[in-house]
């Protein structure tokens, strides 16, 4: 929100903005992969019934970091959202299996873009009503995103974990990649099509 209140490109902004070469690698290492191009979000809006977007953002677990880019589709129409390509890197330092890294990213990619769009608990007045598979719903393999997993291997740093980075920032890039397919900034989750529609139509 910051980067889109001062005309900037939200990488730019990140880069120009944080001291520290665990937090630039993995933005840089994303930003690659993803072959980001510098514009302001949300500046590329089109009308149709799909709109896309791309959001970035980055975050960091214990002594690790991670960052991520989502590429997300949305079907104005239903207020369906898809993740469809999510690029992830975690700087953890010396990495002895780069491979094992490589895979969490890829599940934690798949959790943020669930906990996203999906899972939420819901209450009565009295108890908890997700109580199964039905009432609280998680992405399926055949929603699961496309995943481009970067370990950034620093092997003059000592070894930190990999469990938890990217999908603070996973999650934070799907709502990024909302702002920049259609101006409206959520700030309740998950971004299921009627909570879409709702701020589409308040919007």
């Amino acid at each position: 929100e910051v980067a889109y209140l001062a005309n900037l490109d939200p990488y730019m902004f990140r880069r120009q903005n944080i001291n520290g070469q665990d937090w630039l690698s993995v933005l840089d290492a994303v930003a690659k992969a993803a072959n980001w191009t510098p514009r302001r979000a949300a500046s590329n809006l089109s009308g149709g019934r799909i709109r896309r977007g791309r959001g970035i953002a980055a975050g960091t677990h214990l002594s690790s970091y991670g960052a991520a880019v989502a590429e997300i589709e949305l079907d104005t129409e239903t207020g369906q959202i898809t993740a469809k390509h999510m690029y992830g890197a975690i700087d953890a330092g010396q990495a002895i299996n780069p491979g094992i890294i490589e895979d969490q990213i890829t599940g934690q990619m798949c959790q943020a873009a669930s906990r996203m769009l999906k899972e939420e608990v819901t209450f009565s007045a009295t108890n908890v009503t997700s109580l199964d598979w039905n009432s609280y719903p998680v992405l399926r393999f055949g929603e699961a995103p496309e995943v481009t997993a970067i370990s950034v291997m620093r092997q003059d740093q000592t070894s930190s974990g990999a469990g938890e980075e990217c999908l603070a920032a996973g999650a934070a890039a799907i709502a990024n990649a909302f702002f920049d397919a259609t101006g409206v900034r959520m700030h309740r989750f998950p971004l299921t099509p009627p909570r879409v529609l709702a701020a589409l139509k308040k919007a």
